[in-house]
């Protein structure tokens, strides 16, 4: 992939608050009153024999809270409050595989939170057993979970591997100790290569690193000494996510001043300096904000074209239904979504009386799945294969004559070109791949939801 120049006037224009697009349509569209648990136990009676599926374990404890977070946790040092979450999230993964009549394999399982090595390694496998004891986990399933390296130890990579775990994915965001300390994050290089050391020493197969740019404190020297460190650590997949400041949705986010935090072409600076690194390190860029190695999976997927999104961000199992298990966790199906209450005693109750703890959700019109597989193909492979979509219309025209009309636009931006019958994003168009996936997106007009910024 070639250089890529992007002017101030376009950062001005472009950098705007869209969706990230894990779901379409996204979650503040979906019906949070009349969709209720039965409704997603009904969904997952459903399955058909030999229909693989996808689970997803939402862990929310944490020890402390990093002031960037904006993902659902619970800071805790209470065993108690453990123990009793372990106890409802088993209760709800059984009480949903008694519903399932017909089961087939799990072929992606996913630990997420949170920090769910928050555990201990006994309770870590208690879980998974309970997993294990009512699904079947395919052998050559991906296996993967988030860790933090401080709370992480050998024992529970251990564990893991028992389970046939084969992939960690572990943030770093920034080494810098500037950055670090002022934002509640502690985690060393020398702690961070020791995990993925021995993991790889058991025969972990892929390791993926998160990173942030437009952290407060962040300067673009630290930010090169971090990727230089990344490089020594050589992970299989890296994430390179902006920093999204929402003070009046996180009040958290109100303890970092304003004044150092990078912004606009300063900060976007570090994500085209990091990208330039990663391109010259031999790594593919895969979508708007991931990289990966040639000989990852997540590369593989993207070569032929099965790679998608989901709440896990970029998934190698296009097309499998997701089952979501914990306290704010969202299930997706070809045909709806399903989320668990935010609310830890209404999931409770919900739990208690259900066995499922939804509160919200969608059920797909034919329209919404078009211009889903559309947006997906943008975010997911930078192209939109016409022929896909020649056989929907709308009321007033075609869709694909939509398509062109909005490709055309982005043509004389060199977003895009066409060729054949497939539109192509150049490379300034998949850095700007969110821009041009929300003008397919058909809730977003007129919407108040405070989505994060584009760069």
């Amino acid at each position: 992939m070639s250089e890529v120049s992007i002017t101030s006037e376009e950062i001005e224009k472009y950098d705007i608050r869209v969706p990230r697009y894990t779901s379409y349509p996204t979650v503040p569209n979906w019906d949070a009153d009349n969709y209720t648990p039965e409704d997603h136990l009904s969904q997952v009676q459903k399955f058909k024999p030999n229909q693989s599926l996808s689970l997803y374990l939402h862990i929310p404890f944490c020890i402390r809270r990093c002031l960037f977070c904006a993902c659902n946790v619970l800071i805790t040092k209470k065993q108690e409050r453990v123990d009793n979450y372990l106890d409802y999230l088993s209760r709800e993964i059984i009480a949903t595989a008694q519903q399932m009549e017909h089961q087939g394999d799990v072929i992606q399982l996913h630990l997420g939170g949170g920090t769910p090595t928050h555990l201990k390694p006994e309770e870590l496998q208690t879980i998974l057993t309970t997993i294990s004891d009512n699904f079947h986990i395919s052998k050559d399933a991906e296996m993967s979970i988030e860790v933090h390296p401080s709370v992480t130890s050998s024992n529970h990579l251990d564990v893991l591997r028992d389970f046939n775990f084969n992939r960690l994915s572990m943030g770093v965001q920034d080494f810098d100790q500037t950055v670090q300390t002022n934002l509640n994050r502690f985690q060393t290089f020398e702690e961070t290569k020791e995990l993925i050391d021995y993991a790889r020493s058991i025969n972990f197969e892929s390791i993926n690193v998160d990173l942030i740019y437009g952290l407060a404190y962040q300067t673009m020297n630290g930010f090169i000494d971090t990727m230089d460190k990344i490089f020594e650590l050589k992970p299989e997949r890296v994430a390179l996510y902006s920093f999204a400041h929402f003070p009046t949705i996180f009040p958290h986010h109100k303890h970092i001043p304003l004044d150092v935090i990078p912004q606009k072409s300063e900060k976007f600076d570090i994500f085209l300096k990091g990208r330039e690194l990663f391109l010259e390190h031999n790594y593919q860029q895969v979508g708007f904000d991931h990289f990966s190695l040639k000989d990852d999976e997540l590369w593989k997927s993207y070569k032929d074209k099965s790679l998608r999104r989901n709440f896990m961000g970029y998934t190698t199992k296009a097309g499998t239904d997701l089952i979501a298990f914990g306290y704010s966790a969202i299930s997706e199906f070809q045909s709806s979504y399903a989320q668990n209450s935010k609310d830890m005693n209404e999931y409770e109750q919900l739990v208690d009386k259900y066995g499922s703890a939804t509160v919200k959700g969608h059920r797909m019109s034919t329209e919404d799945r078009y211009r889903k597989e559309l947006i997906m193909d943008i975010l997911c492979l930078g192209e939109i294969n016409m022929n896909k979509y020649a056989d929907y219309s709308e009321n007033k025209d075609t869709f694909t004559q939509e398509i062109d009309r909005v490709m055309d636009e982005f043509q004389k931006l060199e977003f895009a070109y066409k060729e054949n019958h497939t539109w192509e994003l150049t490379q300034k168009g998949r850095i700007f791949a969110r821009i041009v996936a929300s003008k397919f997106d058909g809730y977003l007009q007129g919407s108040t939801h405070l989505f994060s910024k584009s760069l």
